[in-house]
C-alpha cells in the first residue's frame, strides 16, 4: 500500500487524538501537517522525485496538488465545526472520509473490476468496501447514524471527482439531517 494511503487512512486517529487531547490542541497539529504539506509544495522541484512519489501521483508530482489540499482543508474545518455542531457526528465525517474514502481507493484499484457507468475511476468493489469500513469507523464515533452518513459519503465519494470535500460533507450533512429529523419528529 502506497504512504500516501497509509497517511489518508491513518486520519481516523484524527477524532481520537482530539478526545485524548482536545480538540484546539488537534486542530494546531493538523495545521502543522498542513504547514508541512505546503511547504513540500513549494520545494517541490527541489526534493528527488523518488521520495515525492512515496506520497505524490505521478500527476501531482509537476503542478500543484489539489487532494491533500481539500484533505486538509475537510479535516480542518469538520474539527472546527465540532464546536457548533455535535462533535461525534464531525468526528464520524472525518472517520468516514479517513477510513471509507481511503479503504474505497485501495479496494477499488486493486480488485475494482465493475466500474460504475457514470464514472469509470470508481468501482463497486471499491465503494462497497468504504461503505462498510466507513459505517464500522464512523459507528464507533456516532453509533448507528454513521450508517446513513455513510451510505451518502460513499455515493457522493462514486460520482464527485473531488472525494476529499464530497465524502465528509455528503455524510455530515445527511446525518445532521437525519439526527434534527429524528429529534423533531421523535
Amino acid at each position: 500500500m502506497q504512504l500516501r494511503k497509509v497517511i489518508h487512512i491513518g486520519g481516523v486517529l484524527i477524532p481520537i487524538i482530539a478526545n485524548s487531547i482536545g480538540k484546539s490542541q488537534t486542530i494546531a497539529l493538523v495545521l502543522l501537517g498542513f504547514v508541512i504539506f505546503l511547504l513540500i509544495e513549494a520545494l517541490k522541484q527541489k526534493i528527488p522525485q523518488g521520495i515525492l512519489s512515496l506520497v505524490y501521483r505521478e500527476n501531482e508530482l509537476k503542478g500543484f496538488s489539489i487532494e491533500p489540499l481539500s484533505y486538509f482543508i475537510s479535516v480542518i474545518s469538520l474539527l472546527y465545526l465540532s464546536f457548533f455542531i455535535d462533535e461525534k457526528i464531525c468526528f464520524a465525517a472525518i472517520a468516514i472520509l479517513a477510513a471509507g474514502d481511503g479503504f474505497a481507493g485501495v479496494i477499488g484499484r486493486r480488485y475494482g473490476r465493475h466500474r460504475f457507468s457514470f464514472n469509470k475511476n470508481k468501482s463497486w468493489e471499491g465503494t462497497l468496501s468504504g461503505f462498510i469500513v466507513a459505517s464500522l469507523s464512523g459507528f464507533y464515533f456516532a453509533g448507528g447514524i454513521a450508517l446513513i452518513g455513510s451510505v451518502f459519503g460513499m455515493m457522493a465519494g462514486a460520482v464527485n471527482k473531488h472525494d476529499n470535500i464530497a465524502v465528509p460533507y455528503a455524510a455530515l450533512v445527511a446525518m445532521v439531517l437525519i439526527q434534527h429529523t429524528s429529534s423533531f419528529f421523535g
